[in-house]
Parts: structure tokens; sequence; C-alpha cells
């Protein structure tokens, strides 16, 4: 025990630590560092009005930041793919109760049975040889490469080599070209031209999609009551319209 106290006797000892008054602030120093955005500002020279210098200081980046915000997020935006607007839905667990169904119809179909008496009746013109070729080839991809069902192609004018030969490369099944006949095509010799061109002009001004054209009232007519007397689908008791510039997005099967 002795020998302890001798030892801590021998340690030099060390200067007092300051007290805690020393380290105070001075009195003319701002108590806080927010104090600056604290300090007010008057809206007037003279006014008796006045709002915290933090509130002047804020107020534009909010704006700056919201501005931002409404650009990034705006569909338009380019930049809309760095910030998009929602996240994806959750992918849903496949339930064999209500799924089974249509994961066995997307499977490789059975078409070895009997085939349906019909063909895929296709209203182009020449000009809409790019959109018949999209509509072909998802047809093809999706359906028609399994069952190879026949196309026919109908006109009311004549359709050209180029347009003949595109379309048989684009699919393996048989393709018959025809044109319409013009009793089956056009405005009936017993219709009023001048009271049905103002219809269809009507049609147009009150923005009726397709209605101010006339070629369309001609297709309408024509598919309402003519088109399965055309001689090239006579020997077909089903049809399956296909239009140009369509899309398939599953098998159909």
């Amino acid at each position: 025990m002795g020998l302890v106290q001798q030892l801590i006797k021998r340690i030099p000892s060390s200067p007092s630590l300051p007290s805690l008054p020393e380290f105070a602030l001075p009195k003319d120093r701002p108590a806080t560092r927010l104090a600056f955005f604290q300090r007010r500002v008057r809206l007037k020279g003279n006014s008796s009005i006045s709002i915290p210098l933090g509130a002047v200081l804020l107020f534009p980046c909010i704006v700056i930041v919201l501005i931002l915000v409404l650009v990034v997020r705006h569909p338009s935006s380019p930049a809309g793919i760095l910030m998009p607007a929602g996240a994806p839905p959750a992918i849903r667990k496949i339930s064999e109760k209500y799924d089974k169904v249509f994961v066995t119809g997307c499977l490789e179909p059975q078409n070895s049975g009997p085939r349906a008496n019909a063909a895929f009746v296709v209203l182009a013109r020449n000009k809409e040889l790019e959109g018949v070729i999209q509509s072909i080839k998802s047809i093809e991809r999706h359906f028609n490469r399994w069952f190879h069902y026949p196309y026919v192609f109908l006109n009311d004018g004549d359709f050209n080599s180029t347009f003949r030969e595109t379309i048989t490369n684009y699919t393996s099944a048989p393709v018959e070209f025809g044109k319409i006949d013009p009793a089956m095509w056009g405005f009936p010799d017993w219709v009023d031209m001048k009271v049905a061109q103002e219809g269809i002009a009507a049609q147009g001004d009150d923005a009726i999609m397709y209605g101010g054209m006339e070629s369309y009232h001609h297709m309408c007519r024509f598919y309402s009551g003519f088109f399965y007397k055309h001689e090239l689908l006579q020997k077909y008791t089903w049809y399956w319209r296909l239009e140009p510039e369509i899309k398939y997005f599953c098998d159909i099967t």
C-alpha cells in the first residue's frame, strides 16, 4: 500500500483543465448557426411586415425542384426514363386453379384434326403493301404457321405484280387475288349523290373517325352484304377478316 502511494506522488501532476465557461461563446456571436436565416426581412423599405430570410431563400429552391420534377415525369420528356412515373406492378404467382387453362392453351397446338372450310379475307390496295406485310407476319407468327389457312386479297382496282410477289413471299399458305365488281363497290344507282356527299362531309365535320372518307363508306357497304358473294369466296363457309397494320401479341391456339 505504501509503495503505491509513493508511485502516485512521483507522477507529475497535469495542469488543470479549463473550465466550461472559458469555452463559452462571446456575447456578440449568435447562439446558433441558424440565426442568420432567422433574420427578419421587410417586404418593403418602410413596411411593417417582415419574413425570415430563410423563407425568402427557400421559396425559389422549392419552385425549381417542382419544375424539374414536372419536366422529368412528363410522358413526352426524353428524361422520363430517368424517373419513371410509377413502379412496375408486382408479378403475381401463377395460380394452378385459375391460370392452368391459359398455360395449356399457349402450348404447341394440335393441328391434326379436321379443318374449317375457311379463309382470310383482306381488303387492301397496292399502296397499303407495308401495312399488309405487318398483318401477314403477325398472323403467320401467332396462328397460321400451324394451320395454313388460305388468303383471299380483294381490291376495287388491280393488284400489281409487286404486291402479288411480295405477299406470296411472306406465307406458305395458298393466296388468291381478286377484283371487286363495280356493282359491289361505290354508290347504287338510286342514291342521290348530292345528299350522300353532304352526309359524308357532315361526318367529317363532326370528327367521326373515317366518316369523311368516301372510300370508307364503300368499304362498309361491301363488308355489310357483298363480300361473301364474291366469286373467290363462294367455296368458303367461314371468313376471317384481316386488316392492314394490325398486330397480335400472343399465340391464337
